[in-house]
This record gives structure tokens, C-alpha cells and sequence, in this order.
């Protein structure tokens, strides 16, 4: 019962960043990155320092080191896809991620799904639909054009390939190490690289996170607690099992953005996010 507690934990930690970033109007993407990698790394320093330290063998280096550039990318898009759209058209994006595993868990690891399987990406796509469609639509393409026109949601679906990558090659590294140690280590390093590149380039930044020290706390709070759960999580189940779970986000997010941001069309936004979260149980869990 305690990795379901920690993996929802996760899933809520997760929904309350993005609705936070999202209210953050006057901040732009990148100072959002500097702001909360900056007050999280203090967090990922003590981790790593108290966490336990296994032997690392070459499968574990090749795979941290290309887990870098690729979630670099994953995370600056994704802070944008939140601050251009509503939070309720691209979060729910996400649940592609696990349709894309299928490609790059078959390639890396030799994983294979059922038929099952096969029902869940009907269902993410299904879902992805419903999420654009508008009560007075001229044709069945519409929520096609509408999801081309709506950045967010086409910025979310590259950060879903993209984190299909980086699941397997992180596992692979976990594999090689631990599930808490890979964590802290890797953000460690991961947000020191951000904020060494972001900083240098963008000096003036140190004024703004002094100035909201307190959302950056916050954040930095909320980016911990996602880690440090996930691992601790994963670490006590089955990975199949605790990533179903947390990925109950997405449905968090889109019922905050409601509720806190006041989003439209939760009718069609909430259905379409509760066919694709579905889709990603039936890969999941089935699959």
C-alpha cells in the first residue's frame, strides 16, 4: 500500500508544478527554469550525499550521459507547451509516452505488447481527438487543424517522444545502479548544467530569483518531492504499476486547471483525458 500512497503523491506533486508554473504569468519559460532547478538543487545535493552509493559499470555511464541532452530538451518544452496553451490541451499529451515506449522499448530492450496494448493506443488517439473537438464542428478533420494550431499540444506530443527515450535509457541506468541514487545523481547534475548554460547567458536572471524566492521554493519543493517519491516508489513495487499511477497526473492537472484556472470545455477536455488516461492503463498494466 505504501508505493501506491508514494505514486500518487508523485501524480499531485506533478499536477500542482504545472498548474503553478501556468499561474506564473509575468515569469517566461526559462526564468521558471532558473527559479526552480535553483532552489531544488540544494535538495538533490543533500540526496545524493545521503543516499547509497552502488558500483557503476559502463551500461550505467552511457546511459546517464545520454539521458542528459534528451531531457534537457523534454523540460524546456515542456515549460513552454504549459505557458502557451491551457493546461487542459497539452498536459494530457503526455499519455502518448507509453504508445511511443512501445517503439523504443521494443528497439532498446526487446519489449513487446499484446493486444491490449493495441486497445490503448486506440484509446490515447481516440482520446487525443475528443480532446480538440468543438461542439460545432464543420468536419471529422477539424480537431486535427485545431491541434496543429495549438502549440502547446504539438510542443507536449515532442516531449512525449522524447520522454519515451529517456524512460528506457533511464531504466536501463537504474538497472545498472539504483533507483534513488540514478535520481538524485542525475538532477544533480541535470540542474547544474540548466543553470550553469542559463545563467551565464542570462545574468540579469539572478535578480528575478532573488525577487520570488518563495515561488521558487515552491517549485523546488514540488520538483523534490515528484523525485524523491518516484524513486522511492519504484523501488518498492513494480515499475509498471507505480508509472500507471503517477501518471494519474494528467488527470489532476486538467481538474486543477478547472478549478483553479478556470479552463473551458471541460466536458470534451475531460472525457478525451480520461480515454487516454485509460489507454495508458491498458498499455500499462496489460500490455
Amino acid at each position: 500500500m505504501m508505493w501506491f500512497i508514494l505514486s500518487l503523491t508523485t501524480a499531485i506533486s506533478v499536477a500542482a508544478r504545472d498548474v503553478s508554473i501556468k499561474t506564473y504569468e509575468y515569469l517566461e519559460p526559462l526564468e521558471i527554469a532558473i527559479l526552480e532547478l535553483f532552489w531544488a538543487l540544494p535538495f538533490f545535493v543533500l540526496g545524493f550525499i545521503f543516499v547509497e552509493h552502488p558500483p557503476l559499470d559502463q551500461t550505467f555511464w552511457w546511459a546517464f550521459f545520454l539521458s542528459i541532452p534528451i531531457n534537457i530538451l523534454a523540460y524546456v518544452l515542456y515549460l513552454y507547451a504549459i505557458k502557451v496553451s491551457p493546461i487542459s490541451l497539452s498536459v494530457p499529451f503526455l499519455a502518448f509516452t507509453p504508445v511511443f515506449m512501445t517503439l523504443t522499448g521494443f528497439f532498446i530492450l526487446g519489449e513487446t505488447i499484446n493486444i491490449w496494448g493495441g486497445v490503448g493506443i486506440g484509446f490515447i488517439v481516440m482520446g487525443g481527438y475528443i480532446l480538440h473537438f468543438k461542439e460545432n464542428q464543420k468536419n471529422f478533420w477539424t480537431p486535427f487543424s485545431v491541434f496543429w494550431g495549438e502549440k502547446g499540444s504539438w510542443l507536449m506530443l515532442i516531449v512525449s517522444i522524447l520522454f519515451a527515450f529517456a524512460a528506457v535509457i533511464g531504466k536501463k541506468a537504474m538497472l545498472h545502479s539504483s533507483p534513488l541514487f540514478f535520481s538524485y545523481f542525475f538532477f544533480l547534475v541535470f540542474n547544474i548544467i540548466i543553470l550553469c548554460g542559463l545563467l551565464l547567458t542570462r545574468r540579469n536572471d539572478w535578480r528575478k530569483i532573488l525577487n520570488n524566492s518563495p515561488k521558487g521554493m515552491w517549485l523546488g519543493s514540488l520538483l523534490m518531492i515528484h523525485i524523491s517519491f518516484h524513486g522511492l516508489a519504484i523501488a518498492i513495487s513494480t515499475a509498471v504499476y507505480m508509472v500507471a499511477i503517477k501518471r494519474s497526473s494528467i488527470l489532476f492537472s486538467v481538474l486543477l486547471s478547472w478549478l483553479v484556472l478556470k479552463e473551458g470545455d471541460i466536458r470534451y477536455r475531460g472525457f478525451g483525458t480520461l480515454l487516454m488516461f485509460g489507454g495508458m492503463l491498458f498499455i500499462s498494466l496489460l500490455g
